[in-house]
Parts: structure tokens; sequence; C-alpha cells
């Protein structure tokens, strides 16, 4: 049945600068918190950076998706501005942006199945609950490592699906300006004495935004079987003022089963399509707030598994 016109979606399917605007107001929020934490370390105004840091890993999640609409080429109409801002973005979170447009392709192309790289090994059936649980504990705990290592296990283990060479080449040469990045950055961190300000204005947030990404990430999907991608995405979505002003911070990233069903749809459009959606499958996990996508989260968390391996 169709849920949205389709003259409608050809007209929002064209990417806007809204995203991009908003990346660069979080740019500006970025570097003012850093000189606020620096300032706050200096006068030993400890009890300001409680909530500088808070600030500051908010900021860097937003940023991790705003590097997730890059790979989509929707964080603005410019092709080469997406992959500026994805790749500067990717720098800061240990993570090549030509390395997550390729894996990531197959998580929209093959939801829940064994093919989808990023929900290894919890779409594995003949992976043991104890593995699983391994697995999700260092997700949602040590999600800044886990994540890169899993995209570089989809890139280097011996059946890859990324085998193209002009973007095996591209994502090596990616991994090898991160290498050199992090070493000039650990150099200058050193040589000008400002170990302190980079633990708490940037390895304490990036740790915290680390693991709300992973969490944020298990809550769109973990616990959820089934045979369609309908079944396999829970989506927020909470009206009130202070609701879509968070789902506006958050790239709009909340509609998430909107996102899969239209993922060429770019984020400012995707409360459009929501909106229009006649009418919303019952089979729909849509939930008021991300408080209740939480819960339903929890109910399942024991036995961490998703997709569409686990219903064959």
């Amino acid at each position: 049945m169709k849920r949205v016109e389709k003259q409608l979606l050809l007209d929002l399917h064209k990417p806007g600068w809204a995203g991009y605007r908003l990346s660069q107001v979080y740019a500006g929020v970025f570097f003012a918190l850093l000189g606020g934490i620096a300032w706050a370390l200096a006068e030993e105004q400890y009890a300001l950076l409680v909530p500088f840091v808070l600030a500051q890993a908010f900021v860097m999640h937003a940023y991790l998706i705003a590097f997730h609409e890059a790979a989509h080429g929707a964080l603005c109409p410019v092709g080469a501005i997406n992959g500026y801002l994805g790749r500067v973005t990717g720098l800061f979170s240990f993570m090549s942006l030509t390395l997550y447009r390729a894996s990531h392709h197959w998580h929209h192309a093959y939801i829940g199945d064994r093919r989808d790289e990023e929900f290894w090994p919890l779409n594995d059936p003949t992976a043991t609950k104890w593995k699983r649980r391994l697995a999700a504990f260092l997700e949602l705990f040590f999600g800044l490592l886990w994540t890169p290592f899993l995209f570089l296990r989809s890139f280097l283990r011996r059946d890859t699906a990324i085998r193209e060479r002009a973007i095996r080449r591209m994502i090596w040469a990616e991994l090898i300006a991160m290498v050199l990045f992090w070493v000039a950055v650990m150099f200058a961190v050193v040589w000008f004495d400002v170990v302190p300000a980079f633990l708490v204005g940037y390895l304490i947030p990036a740790y915290i935004a680390g693991n709300v990404q992973s969490w944020r990430k298990y809550i769109e999907h973990v616990g959820l079987t089934g045979k369609r991608a309908v079944f396999l995405t829970r989506s927020v979505r909470n009206a009130s003022p202070l609701g879509r002003l968070l789902s506006w911070l958050l790239f709009q990233e909340p509609y998430h089963d909107v996102h899969h069903l239209y993922p060429k749809v770019p984020q400012e459009a995707l409360p459009a399509v929501a909106d229009a959606e006649n009418p919303v499958p019952p089979e729909l996990r849509v939930f008021p707030n991300y408080t209740a996508a939480f819960r339903d989260l929890l109910r399942n968390l024991a036995d961490p598994k998703f997709g569409k391996a686990w219903t064959e």
C-alpha cells in the first residue's frame, strides 16, 4: 500500500542547506566550548567543567550524525562540501568516510541480514549469546573504539564485500592520513603541554559521545527481528515543541524508519515525509519519546540480536 505520494517524494529529494548550516553552528559551539574548558582549567573553575563537558559531548554526538548525513550526500547540495566535512569529521572520530559509506550501503541494502556489517555479531544466529553480550557491552561502553573496529573488520577481513580497487585505495589513503593526523595532534599536545585540556576538552566528551551514538544505534534497531525492513527500526516521533527541537538538533535522526524507507531524502525533509504517511503501517514501531524506545530496547538487551536471519 502506498504510504507517501510519489510527487511529494520527488519534490523533497533535493538536498538543501539546512544540515550544512546546523553543522556550522555546531562547529562554532565546539570551539567555543573548547576555549571555555581551557579557561576553566586555567582558572581552576572546576565546577564549570561538568556542564562544559556534557555540552561538548552532545555537540560531538551531533557531529557523528552529520558524518552520517555527509556519507549519504545529504548534508548539503554540493558533493565536494559533503566530502570535505565528512572527511574532517571522520579524522576526529577515527573513521574513514569512504569506508563508512561503502559499508553503510550494506546496512541499507540488506538491513538485518548477515551482510549488515554494522551489527556483527548480533545479526548472526550462530554466534553464542555470550559472544553477542560481550560485543554489546564493548559497543555500548567503549563505542569510540568499537565502532571503528567494526568498520575496519568489514574492510580487512578476507571475504570483504568492499572489493573495488579505487574505493579500497581511497580508504587506505584516508586511514593513513588519519594516522598521520593523530601523530601530529599527540605531538602538539605533548609539545605545548596541554594534556589536561586535551583530555577534558576532547577525549572525555568523545568517549561519552561514542557511547551515546552506540546507545542510539541500539535504540533504533537492536532486539528487533522480522523478514521486512519495517519490522527492524524504532522511530521516535515526539510532536511536542521540545521533541521537535531535539529531533532538529539531531538532524532528524529520530525519524529512523523514514530514513530507511527513503534513504535519499535529506534529513530536513524527513518530518514532512512522516507527516504525509497515509496510512501509517500498524506494525511500525513508533514511540512518543526516547525514554519509551529505550525501555523497549532494555527488554531485549539480555539477549542482544537483530535482523532477518533470526526468523529464517
